[in-house]
């Protein structure tokens, strides 16, 4: 049994010092539907090991707890804002052919307690996607590539509609924010950002009307789990109805990010986005092809402000690189 070495305090989170107190927590799980454990007696419960912090706003947690079969594992995420919509959605998302038993999947959600603004979800184990395109062969690379595909166009085929609308006005809304940010920090970033405004703008008045599908929002490499039998996408906080080209395009920018930043090059995984893009078409809705082009160039400039504003060298030296092939895309230089 490993022990949670990383206590956060964030006065953002309100109830995290209670989740990191054994006894506090081990009495909020008693009672809850914990999947296929449920009915056992909660003996004992701990955190332990942060998986991701996100300051003020989120926080995601490896929990176990014991029961009188031992030791059991599960993912607890709190939030600052309440947020039991994620448990309704992916209650719905399961039903909808993306069940535990099925190929392409979710996690189990488990439950959500409202006193803690804490969600509970199965712990899938198996493979990050993101750590095969990081250190696999290229056939690895080329197999997770397609597995994240065919469970995209899945999932774009029969994915439930719930969630707001991203609709043109609110992709566009975020971007000009985006566009704000950049120009604080001045210089060829500001000059390139606006650019790149001016055209999505121009290009989104020529967007051809399509199906709005199911979305993920921040479909990417590293929300995806290979796992024996199942290929698992989480991380549903922003669940929504999109056009299918902004999933498609922000797994692409995911890619081309973890290239330059991980492997040394915008290049390194070319191969993979190709097997992706390809599986994608293939299975997908054929509506998708209309637009990729305006939510690639708009999904490297979600990537690009998430690095420029970032500190340190390492990150500007990523941002500009993904703005630089925004550039390119815009200037009908590249198409995926």
């Amino acid at each position: 049994m490993g022990e949670c070495t990383q206590l956060v305090s964030d006065p953002g989170l309100a109830a995290l010092s209670e989740v990191f107190n054994p006894a506090a927590l081990a009495n909020h799980l008693r009672g809850v539907c914990l999947g296929r454990w449920n009915g056992g007696t909660v003996e004992e419960a701990r955190v332990m090991r942060v998986l991701k912090h996100h300051s003020g706003q989120r926080c995601t947690l490896e929990i176990g707890w014991r029961g009188e079969s031992g030791w059991h594992y599960l993912i607890g995420k709190l939030y600052r804002e309440d947020r039991p919509d994620i448990l309704a959605a992916m209650e719905r998302i399961q039903q909808a052919g993306f069940g535990p038993q099925d190929e392409f999947s979710i996690p189990r959600p488990l439950a959500y307690l409202p006193s803690l603004r804490l969600f509970l979800q199965e712990k899938i184990e198996g493979r990050g996607a993101k750590e095969i395109f990081k250190a696999g062969n290229e056939r690895d690379r080329a197999v997770a590539a397609e597995r994240c595909a065919l469970w995209l166009a899945r999932f774009h085929a029969f994915g439930p509609k719930v969630g707001p609308i991203f609709d043109l006005e609110r992709c566009l809304s975020e971007s000009r924010e985006r566009k704000r940010r950049i120009a604080k920090l001045g210089g060829r970033f500001a000059s390139k950002t606006g650019r790149l405004f001016e055209w999505l703008e121009e290009a989104g008045a020529a967007l051809r009307p399509v199906e709005m599908r199911a979305g993920h929002a921040s479909y990417s490499p590293a929300q995806l789990i290979l796992a024996e039998g199942r290929t698992v996408t989480f991380d549903w906080d922003g669940y929504d109805v999109a056009d299918p080209a902004r999933d498609v395009a922000r797994f692409l920018a995911a890619l081309r990010r973890l290239a330059v930043g991980r492997l040394g090059s915008i290049r390194a995984l070319d191969g993979a986005a190709e097997v992706f893009l390809r599986t994608y078409r293939a299975a997908g809705p054929l509506e998708m092809e209309h637009n990729l082009r305006f939510f690639l160039a708009d999904a490297y400039l979600t990537l690009v402000v998430y690095d420029l504003c970032r500190p340190g060298a390492r990150w500007q030296e990523k941002g500009e690189a993904l703005l630089d092939e925004s550039v390119r895309i815009m200037e009908g230089k590249a198409t995926s």
